[in-house]
């Protein structure tokens, strides 16, 4: 390894990103969430299956789709970031919490950023995505505890173990439905 490499592992990045302000956090994961629905907007005209609509008809369409889509997506990305993180907030009671919520949106933040980010590849129906992206949730989850929160390791895993299973619950579906049908044919 040359002196000009530097490697970091996830524990270093977690670390570094305690030391950054909620707001610069959540600026991250709303500029995410904004991408990602511009992105469910154009998927349907990169794929072909959008409704054949000609001239100006057409850039009308594309223009108040996608403010519609970008408000849409903003309201359900907050929402979204409450709800997990008032989940992984009600586990971390089990093992003793007495950091602040913020410490827990922080955390909530870059476990899901992936999971918006990537779940187009679910909608195209990529094999095992959904699985994929609850083991990313999980792993981003469990160094989000370990690291912001301050927890043990094994702590850390209990939290992230049970906040994936509520969002496998609430999301199994889109999570499992598709490895499902692969799997049965």
């Amino acid at each position: 390894m040359s002196t000009g490499t530097i490697i970091i592992g996830p524990r270093r990045i977690f670390q570094k990103l305690n030391e950054k302000p909620l707001r610069d956090d959540l600026t991250f994961y709303f500029a995410i969430v904004a991408v990602a629905s511009v992105l469910f907007m154009a998927l349907p005209l990169l794929t072909g299956e959008a409704a054949e609509i000609e001239g100006l008809h057409r850039i009308g369409f594309i223009v108040a789709g996608t403010l519609i889509v970008l408000v849409q997506g903003l309201i359900t990305g907050a929402v979204a970031l409450l709800a997990v993180s008032l989940v992984e907030h009600f586990f971390l009671l089990f093992v003793d919490v007495h950091r602040e919520f913020e410490q827990t949106m922080k955390s909530a933040v870059y476990a899901l950023s992936p999971l918006i980010l990537f779940s187009w590849a679910v909608l195209l129906k990529i094999p095992f995505a959904g699985l994929l992206l609850l083991a990313w949730f999980c792993l981003s989850t469990y160094f989000g505890v370990w690291i912001f929160h301050e927890k043990s390791k094994d702590r850390a895993v209990f939290v992230a173990l049970a906040t994936g299973v509520v969002l496998t619950y609430y999301l199994h579906r889109w999570l499992l439905d598709p490895v499902l049908v692969l799997l049965s044919s």
